[in-house]
């Protein structure tokens, strides 16, 4: 008897961050619960260079599944880094006006309806960014300002269907606008009890009395799987009965990754005391960029005066410079940007340091920044 494994689905993790455009240092680990249905549909999951491999073990035809699955089946598994700090450094994570903050959860969901089998041509999965990541029961107290005298506690699952928080001493279902009132701190209690519904996101909502307004709104993957404390998300992979995918052929998805780019800032430091910071007038120029790099040329301004005001480090001075447009990451570094000195027109380096690839990113209102220390 011939064992036969067929493809149900293929994924990619593309980053334009790497010189070959493919995700590195990663790992996308299937979580319990979705071990658990491989193994019921007699289901091989297998890492591959861009990502992972999903088969089923099918009859002689190739196609047929020796067990199937009947849909809706999510997939998911744990999506991992072995180098988190460079993740963060150089991957753009924000989804509009959202950005991901430390205790975010990152989400990568296919669209049923989208799904290609052509591999050239694969569904790109693009990023969204949860409120984190919690057991199917839990106990949080949340404070509003104002207190309000009552309020609507509200879960819906994936679909956005409404489903009750749990059951109350009787071993009844809440209902599913379940009221809530305020302790002697005026703080609300929320219980969640979810076990038996499957591991995905769920919506948590706190409306006001009349039902007319959200006061406090989260999205959370719940699972209780223990390996979620190491990872940064999920990857969820869903077969819905229409259209229905499920063994209708190979299917082909790509999470797309993109680079973060920042402004660079070159803070000069005066530490040996041989530049006048006063009279050296120094200057950074791009000298442009050998054959099949990906970046362009970039101009930098001095910020404040020489030696900076505000700015000294180890009380030595400082003179600092800013790039005036974000300079994206690359693998690759940036070359041929000289720290200049315009009195016999000497080039103190020729070749600056790159922001690190692993380093912290500056916030500063409407930009991110990347600080780079010289010392001259």
């Amino acid at each position: 008897m011939n064992i036969i494994y067929s493809r149900l689905f293929e994924v990619s993790v593309l980053h334009d961050y790497f010189r070959e455009g493919i995700a590195k240092e990663f790992k996308l680990i299937p979580t319990q619960e979705t071990r658990e249905i491989l193994k019921k549909g007699r289901m091989l999951w297998r890492e591959t260079p861009q990502g992972i491999l999903v088969l089923y073990r099918a009859e002689d035809d190739l196609s047929t599944p020796e067990v199937a699955l009947n849909p809706p089946v999510d997939f998911c598994f744990f999506f991992q880094s072995t180098n988190s700090p460079q993740f963060f450094a150089v991957t753009q994570l924000s989804k509009g006006p959202r950005t991901y903050h430390s205790g975010d959860f990152l989400a990568f969901q296919n669209l049923p309806a989208n799904a290609s089998s052509d591999p050239d041509l694969p569904e790109k999965i693009v990023l969204d960014v949860w409120d984190g990541a919690r057991p199917k029961t839990f106990l949080t107290r949340i404070t509003l300002n104002p207190v309000p005298a009552k309020v609507i506690f509200l879960v819906k699952d994936a679909s956005g269907t409404k489903i009750s928080s749990g059951l109350d001493e009787s071993g009844q279902p809440f209902p599913l606008d379940r009221e809530l009132s305020p302790d002697d701190k005026g703080e609300f209690l929320i219980s969640l009890d979810l076990k038996g519904k499957p591991e995905g996101n769920y919506i948590l909502t706190l409306r006001n009395e009349a039902n007319t307004l959200d006061l406090w709104k989260k999205e959370y993957f719940l699972t209780q799987d223990p390996e979620v404390k190491s990872a940064l998300g999920v990857l969820k992979i869903s077969y819905r009965p229409v259209p229905d995918h499920l063994y209708g052929g190979r299917d082909y998805y790509a999470i797309d990754l993109k680079r973060k780019a920042t402004k660079w800032t070159y803070i000069i430091v005066s530490q040996n005391k041989k530049v006048d910071l006063g009279t050296a007038q120094l200057s950074i120029l791009d000298k442009g960029n050998p054959p099949g790099s990906p970046y362009t040329t970039y101009n930098f301004q001095q910020i404040g005066a020489a030696p900076n005001a505000d700015v000294k480090i180890n009380n030595a001075e400082t003179v600092i410079f800013k790039s005036q447009v974000p300079i994206p990451f690359f693998e690759n570094p940036k070359l041929n940007l000289e720290l200049r000195r315009k009195p016999g027109n000497r080039v103190l380096f020729g070749h600056l340091p790159n922001p690190s690839r692993s380093g912290a990113i500056k916030v500063s209102p409407g930009e991110e920044i990347s600080e780079i220390y010289v010392f001259i």
